[in-house]
């Protein structure tokens, strides 16, 4: 069984919020594994605000007007969410990405599998306030992985959870208990 879900939010920074938001509707009346939520709202996270900072998904200081009309009408990012018994496929997608001036991508050194531009995860200086976030996502996820080109690009990430049959033992032993016995 795997249920699927769609949504599709503006390249503002406030969609972060409202991904989070979407994704903690989503999973929590189906999963018991908190932990598993928390993850998936943080790989959402991350993801989105990478689309939101460096694609045209994202309206942010724009320079010039060709630029500003492009991002309005491409400023969107699409989230799905794939929900197996014991896996979480977090997908988010973007709008592509404009180049510079001097030609390149923002992600020229980085090659996907299909040798388009893809995602870099950073080693940043421990004092920068920004560039862990793909780190975080490699750490959280099994796998992770993009795909795409300059006019739009998917990252997924696959997540594991507890299914629902086993989730309240996971977490009765993680707390060092034993599971209560069910009634017939």
């Amino acid at each position: 069984m795997c249920e699927r879900f769609h949504h599709t939010i503006p390249g503002i920074p406030a969609s972060v919020a409202h991904a989070r938001a979407w994704v903690t509707e989503i999973l929590s009346p189906r999963i018991p594994d908190t932990e598993a939520i928390t993850d998936a709202q943080l790989v959402v996270s991350e993801l989105v605000t990478n689309a939101i900072h460096h694609t045209t998904s994202g309206d942010h200081g724009t320079v010039g007007p060709a630029e500003a009309r492009l991002r309005a009408i491409l400023g969107r990012v699409h989230l799905r969410l794939l929900l197996t018994p014991c896996r979480i496929r977090v997908e988010v997608t973007d709008s592509g990405t404009i180049p510079r001036p001097d030609g390149a991508t923002p992600h020229e050194a980085s090659r996907d599998g299909g040798g388009s531009p893809g995602p870099i995860v950073r080693c940043p200086d421990p004092d920068a306030e920004h560039g862990r976030g793909l780190a975080l996502v490699d750490h959280l996820a099994q796998r992770w992985f993009s795909r795409g080109d300059n006019s739009g690009r998917t990252v997924t990430a696959d997540l594991a959870h507890q299914p629902a049959s086993t989730a309240g033992v996971s977490a009765t032993a993680r707390a060092g208990g034993v599971p209560a016995q069910r009634q017939p």
